[in-house]
């Protein structure tokens, strides 16, 4: 099962430092359709200011992760 995170470049950045894989992305209807797409990713680890709140599916697992702010 894959990890991938979905944020801002610093975060993916980061995250690609623990070998974690991921996607910039610039708003909430651009990370669903990537989640929705994705049939290879288990998990997702999604900025806060990026979540798709209302997402109501039991897989792909979405894990919000706070922003900076």
């Amino acid at each position: 099962m894959k990890i991938e995170v979905l944020g801002n470049e610093k975060t993916v950045v980061s995250f690609s430092l623990a070998g974690i894989g991921g996607r910039v992305v610039t708003s909430r209807e651009e990370t669903l359709k990537i989640v929705e797409n994705s049939k290879e990713v288990g998990v997702f680890l999604v900025m806060d200011e990026y979540y798709p709140y209302g997402y109501d599916e039991d897989f792909p697992i979405l894990i919000r992760i706070p922003g900076r702010k």
